[in-house]
């Protein structure tokens, strides 16, 4: 008989990773999964784990996070990628559980946590100038295939208070942020929201992805040796902008490499985006893409907002005060792209 080390009562969760072997449990109960192998692919915003059936089957399982946004999504991502299935657009499907649900609700020491499960998307991330092309083109039919999605309603909507305002909350609560720097932050915020009210009413809405920075699809060849795209990871989709869903792509590029105006390499990979979506029949009016800078400084905004809404999990490692002092300046040369194409 084995005796466990009672918690310390002064221990408060804030996270809890759970191991592989749990996760491997959970599945199958609740799935009815015959699994032979699971383990932890990434912590992040939420918890990813890979699984391997008895038949060889690969699965992904995500452990939802706890977000400072507030409830899950879940029954409205679930829900729309059904739809987007049953339309034949390449998206990695989630299973339904023994209780014919789009996931099941487990209880963890810091709170309820929703548990999913996803069929593995093959492939791997776009490479070369067609395979972004083929990326593009799917994404269009996403955005085309999810105009009748009639289910589940978002619980978010993509807008400038989602994007800006909540990060400006997070920040107000940021350790040792200087009064200054905060001011300057809800100064950047305030005149990025007048610039969307005074453009909205000509921008294409659509029911956002919400994370397409090339990394949430893979490019795949089936059988018959042609090359197509699957989408996976709608955790951040939504009622939005299509200015705001084309442009977290060049937004991506250009944090990851530093660089304050497009390179060659963007150029090019932009020119075979946009054929791409026009190939699939999306429309792009001019002012979604006169206003791709404003949504690439929103986007920067959103992204900085999930690390300093997350202190209690991440630490302020991951935006760092002089980090963060530096990124209002660091998006300025951004105001002057030219992505129109």
């Amino acid at each position: 008989m084995t005796t466990s080390t009672p918690v310390d009562p002064g221990l408060v969760h804030s996270h809890t990773t759970a191991a592989p072997s749990s996760v491997m449990h959970w599945v199958m109960q609740h799935y009815g999964l015959k699994l032979h192998h699971c383990h932890l692919i990434r912590r992040g915003l939420n918890d990813n784990y890979a699984l391997r059936g008895l038949d060889g089957a690969r699965y992904v399982a995500r452990l939802c996070s706890i977000r400072p946004r507030g409830e899950f999504n879940i029954d409205f991502e679930t829900a729309l990628i059904e739809h987007l299935a049953a339309s034949e657009v390449g998206v990695a499907t989630p299973l339904r559980s023994l209780a014919d649900a789009g996931h099941v609700r487990l209880q963890f020491p810091e709170g309820a946590r929703a548990l999913a499960v996803f069929h593995h998307a093959d492939g791997a991330v776009p490479e070369t100038l067609d395979e972004f092309e083929l990326t593009e083109y799917t994404l269009a039919r996403i955005h085309e295939a999810s105009r009748n999605y009639d289910g589940p309603a978002s619980r978010y909507t993509l807008d400038a208070h989602h994007l800006a305002g909540k990060t400006l909350e997070y920040l107000q609560h940021y350790p040792e942020l200087q009064t200054q720097s905060l001011d300057l932050y809800r100064q950047h915020v305030h005149a990025l929201q007048e610039e969307v009210s005074a453009v909205e009413s000509c921008l294409t809405r659509v029911i956002c992805h919400g994370d397409t920075h090339g990394f949430n699809n893979h490019v795949f060849t089936d059988a018959g040796g042609a090359k197509k795209a699957v989408f996976f990871d709608f955790d951040d989709a939504g009622p939005g902008y299509l200015a705001y869903d084309l442009g977290v792509m060049p937004w991506s590029y250009l944090n990851r490499k530093m660089l304050k105006e497009p390179d060659d390499v963007l150029h090019d990979r932009w020119k075979h985006y946009l054929r791409g979506y026009r190939a699939a029949g999306g429309e792009i009016d001019k002012a979604d893409l006169e206003a791709l800078p404003l949504f690439m400084q929103l986007r920067h905004l959103w992204n900085l907002g999930e690390a300093v809404g997350r202190l209690n999990h991440w630490g302020t490692s991951m935006a760092p005060i002089d980090w963060l002092q530096k990124q209002i300046e660091r998006v300025e040369p951004w105001k002057k792209i030219d992505l129109r194409g």
